[in-house]
C-alpha cells in the first residue's frame, strides 16, 4: 500500500464511490457522507459478500438502508449489522440474487435492511423482527399484479427448502428473509397474505 496516496484511494469500495459524477454522485451523496468515517468496515462486508459470490446482488448504498422511517425516528438512512451478524444474510440474498435474475424484484429498490432495537420499535417493527438480526430485506416493487402471482408461486414452490418468509405490507411492498417458511399481509397475518389470493 502506498504512503503518498488519499484515503479514498487505499479503500476500493469508497474510491469507487468518488469517481461517480453528475446526477448520480448528488444521488450517492449520503451514502458517501455516511460510509467515509466507516469506509473500513464497510469494505471488509463487501469483501465478505464478494467472497460469498454475493457481492454482485446490491450496491451498498442500496444494501444498507436502514429504514423507510428513518427521517422520522431521528436515525440515519444507512446502517451496518454488527459482524457478527454478517452471515445472517447470506441465505437472504440468495433467494435475492434468484428473484432479481428472474425479474421479481429489483435490489435498487431496497427501502429496508439491517435496523437497531431502537430504530425498529420507533419503525413499528416487530419485537421479533429478523430486520435485527440481518436476515431480512424490504422491497419496493412495481405495481403487478403478475408479479405479486410469480413471487407467490416462488414461495410455494420453493420457500419450504428456503425456509422463505415473504411478508406483504402492501401489492408494491415486501419483506423478505429466510427464517422460516411463511407468509402474511398488511395485518401481519397469514390470513391476509397475498399469497392467499393469487392462483
Amino acid at each position: 500500500m502506498k504512503r503518498g496516496l488519499p484515503r479514498a484511494a487505499r479503500c476500493p469500495l469508497l474510491f469507487s464511490l468518488l469517481l461517480v459524477s453528475g446526477p448520480q454522485l448528488a444521488a450517492d451523496d449520503g451514502f458517501r457522507q455516511w460510509a467515509t468515517p466507516r469506509s473500513a468496515m464497510v469494505t471488509e462486508y463487501q469483501q465478505f459478500l464478494d467472497r460469498r459470490q454475493l457481492g454482485h446482488v446490491a450496491p451498498m448504498r442500496f444494501l444498507l438502508r436502514s429504514a423507510r422511517m428513518w427521517r422520522d425516528c431521528g436515525a440515519s438512512e444507512f446502517a451496518l449489522a454488527p459482524k457478527v451478524q454478517w452471515t445472517n444474510i447470506v441465505p437472504t440474498l440468495r433467494v435475492v440474487s434468484a428473484l432479481q435474475a428472474a425479474g421479481m424484484v429489483d435490489a435498487k429498490r431496497v427501502a429496508s435492511g439491517y435496523r437497531d432495537g431502537a430504530l425498529n420499535r420507533c419503525a413499528g417493527g416487530s419485537a421479533r423482527s429478523r430486520h435485527v438480526l440481518n436476515n431480512a430485506l424490504d422491497f419496493d416493487l412495481a405495481a403487478s399484479p403478475d408479479n405479486v402471482a410469480r413471487l407467490c408461486h416462488y414461495w410455494r414452490s420453493k420457500g419450504p427448502a428456503l425456509k422463505l418468509g415473504l411478508g406483504f405490507y402492501t401489492n408494491t411492498r415486501i419483506h423478505l428473509d429466510t427464517s422460516g417458511f411463511r407468509t402474511w399481509g398488511a395485518d401481519h397475518t397469514h390470513k391476509t397474505s397475498l399469497c392467499n389470493q393469487s392462483s
